[in-house]
């Protein structure tokens, strides 16, 4: 009886000691991470090359084109009070002369398109370059190999064999899909490892771009643990955050802050509210070493796709003038465009028939500016 206890025993403390080994290995594998996430890339401000940059949504397709049917260009019709889908647009139907019953507040020059045609990327391309922009910002849902992940790899293909303008991606969906931190891990290691590489993709000294939407869905311990775990296994990037000039917190981990879009802060509060919140994210970059970016936008207009939605008023012209005289007034180093092509929320420059190419000439006269500062 004596020795069963005893063995009991032996069995106990082997157990309890197998229990502190691996949480003290538990406790050295966070610290390790965490004292990698916190060591971010040097990035010498002054010396990052100034670009006007623009939101790119590569989510369009037709029957006629690639995409062998009507993607996006079908919107669905929300309304915000119930969150209830109320209806859908069909392309098929024509309300006017020559267009279709589209999700977008204006209409694209090039019609309903298909951004998997080579043909539409050449004009993107080709407009971008002849009117200023550098680099498009490619928004990425995710997961990787669907159809829009798939539009990404033949943008970057397509901008590797023409020599065509630099882009980025825009890390965005995991927090409408409720994404775990494995599952961010996972994805942001494949957009790092299949697409930085690219002498296409935005670099800073080798140094893949990545700029994260919604960074505030995760704290920043949890980002801590991601940026810790990708950087252990070797890989390079920088990321940018859309976080709160207010959450300091979250500079720990980010070199970059910015904005995806100045007109909920125009909607609320005008031009003077978005000057007090570039002035405040100005000082937060400042204080923290952070690339800062300043975000233009012609204005907003989800009214086609949300009931009852809201409205940023174009003003022939003066949101963009506004939001570009701000950029260049607390001059960042690279300004960023909202929005190349959304057209749902009526936010687009590309050309449209509505205002033809008037917003491509102002992006130009705006961004020779911009390219003419020390």
């Amino acid at each position: 009886m004596h020795k069963s206890v005893l063995i009991i025993w032996l069995i106990i403390f082997i157990f309890v000691l197998g229990l502190l080994g691996y949480g003290f290995m538990k406790i050295q594998e966070i610290v390790e991470i965490r004292k990698i996430a916190l060591k971010k890339p040097e990035v010498d401000l002054e010396k990052i090359q100034r670009y006007v940059m623009a939101f790119y949504h590569g989510w369009y397709g037709n029957p006629y084109g690639p995409s062998k049917k009507w993607i996006h260009w079908n919107h669905w019709i929300m309304d915000t009070s119930s969150g209830k889908i109320v209806a859908y647009h069909d392309p098929e139907k024509f309300i006017g002369e020559g267009r279709r019953d589209i999700g977008a507040t204006d209409y694209p020059i090039l019609g309903p398109y298909d951004v998997r045609s080579e043909e539409v990327l050449e004009k993107h391309f080709s407009w971008a370059k002849q009117y200023g922009i550098d680099v498009f910002i490619f928004d990425w849902f995710g997961p990787p190999n669907d159809y829009i992940d798939e539009n990404f790899k033949l943008m970057l293909n397509f901008s590797e064999k023409r020599n065509g303008i630099l882009l980025s991606i825009l890390y965005d969906g995991y927090q409408y899909r409720g994404a775990s931190k494995d599952e961010v891990i996972e994805e942001l290691r494949y957009i790092i490892t299949s697409y930085g590489g690219s002498e296409r993709f935005l670099k800073i000294n080798g140094y893949p771009v990545v700029f994260i939407y919604a960074c505030e869905y995760f704290s920043v311990e949890s980002w801590i643990e991601i940026i810790g775990k990708l950087r252990r296994e070797g890989l390079k990037f920088i990321f940018l955050g859309d976080f709160s000039p207010e959450k300091t917190q979250y500079s720990k981990v980010f070199n970059g802050i910015y904005m995806y879009s100045p007109n909920g802060i125009l909607h609320s509060g005008g031009e003077n509210l978005l000057e007090s919140y570039y002035s405040r994210m100005k000082d937060v970059a400042t204080q923290e070493n952070l690339i800062f970016c300043t975000t233009v936008s012609p204005g907003y207009d989800d009214t086609k796709i949300r009931i009852p939605g809201f409205k940023v008023e174009r003003g022939n012209g003066l949101t963009y003038n506004v939001t570009w005289r701000l950029a260049l007034k607390y001059d960042s180093r690279w300004i960023l465009i909202c929005s190349w092509n959304e057209w749902h929320e009526g936010s687009e420059i590309e050309p449209s028939l509505e205002y033809g190419y008037y917003y491509l000439e102002l992006t130009k006269l705006y961004s020779e500016e911009f390219h003419g500062k020390p």
